[in-house]
């Protein structure tokens, strides 16, 4: 039985802020005191290149997965980790189909575009399904990535009216901030940015911890108690 909290990242495109949601939920866990095992299943292995760079907190490891092996991953990973973050490649294959399958919760990172809201829409649809085939409950929700933070165009409101209609829930935004980015350039998490070099460091982390308990809220009210680590949601 699995005993770490999974949360898989998932949209079937491309380019939607999916590896970004993984870096910053991975800090934000590690510097709330758990251990993080990030599964990187993206061939372009964005997180894997990041976690390599060598200057992330000792708590957080990451490794690769593909169809063959993401079940093993997925097992392996969750006996060493509170929290096993999985990062799905943007294309809707059997990689994205078991990590929807195992885990506690899905992530259905967005940007405000028709071709992300309609792929995401889609991803949707997938995780609904296997939830039924599984006969077991997938908590699931949309997430804004990388959201102006003083536009709302009557476009962005048209697309929020069009989830709202689908039944989709939302479960935050993540806006457009200079400190997302340079987790990339530095190659750490938001905790170990240095202040003085990047702006509007606290307005980040602010969005990821509400993005942490947004996601506690819905793994709580929707998986099973022996699903998850009770701490860790």
């Amino acid at each position: 039985m699995l005993q770490a909290a999974v949360i898989a990242a998932a949209n079937a495109k491309g380019g939607c802020g999916k590896t970004t949601t993984i870096l910053i939920l991975a800090g934000e866990y590690a510097a709330q005191g758990y251990r993080v095992h990030i599964i990187d299943a993206d061939p372009r292995r964005r997180a894997i290149k990041w976690a390599e760079a060598g200057a992330k907190p000792a708590s957080i490891t990451a490794t690769e997965a593909n169809a063959a092996n993401m079940r093993v991953e997925i097992e392996k990973a969750s006996k060493g980790a509170d929290v096993v973050l999985i990062d799905v490649e943007g294309t809707a294959n059997a990689a994205l189909t078991l990590a929807v399958a195992y885990a506690n919760a899905v992530i259905i990172p967005a940007q405000m575009s028709p071709p992300d809201v309609e792929d995401g829409l889609t991803t949707i649809q997938l995780v609904q399904d296997i939830a039924h085939a599984s006969r077991r409950v997938i908590p699931y929700g949309l997430l804004w990535s990388n959201v102006p933070p003083a536009i709302r165009s009557r476009e962005m409101m048209n697309l929020e009216n069009q989830v709202s209609e689908a039944g989709v829930p939302v479960i935050g935004r993540v806006f457009q901030r200079s400190a997302f980015a340079a987790i990339y350039s530095f190659a750490t998490t938001l905790d170990e940015l240095p202040t003085g070099e990047v702006p509007g460091l606290d307005k980040a982390k602010a969005d990821v911890i509400r993005l942490t308990d947004a996601l506690a809220l819905l793994m709580a009210s929707a998986a099973p108690p022996s699903n998850t680590k009770e701490t860790a949601a």
